[in-house]
């Protein structure tokens, strides 16, 4: 999964030879998303490794991932000569994207 969040980066990085807003927004959300997906692995792991989870235990991490996202595209919708609104959305799904692609590489080897 990696190697597809690499190649995303490559193709942002080309992206800031179009046009330096769209490919700067593109590789935001994806830093972004890429930070939060290890973010969550880490915390989710220490959660089920403590089994001590309660009924709102991801409640305040969630709203700290969304209010993080929300962030960048606030910042994007007031600097849009820095980054581009939807392009930093597109990158903010990279890494689902990422996933997504790997499962389905993984679903031919699998037949």
């Amino acid at each position: 999964m990696r190697y597809i969040i690499i190649a995303l980066a490559v193709l942002g990085i080309a992206l800031c030879f179009v046009k330096l807003p769209v490919g700067a927004g593109f590789l935001a959300g994806e830093a972004l998303s890429a930070f939060i997906y290890e973010w969550n692995v880490h915390y989710w792991n220490k959660v089920l490794d403590s089994r001590h989870a309660e009924r709102f235990t991801g409640l305040p991490h969630f709203f700290i991932n969304f209010a993080l996202m929300g962030g960048l595209l606030l910042f994007a919708v007031y600097k849009p000569e820095i980054l581009n609104i939807f392009s930093a959305a597109v990158g903010l799904t990279a890494v689902k994207s990422a996933i997504i692609i790997n499962e389905l590489l993984k679903g031919k080897e699998a037949v």
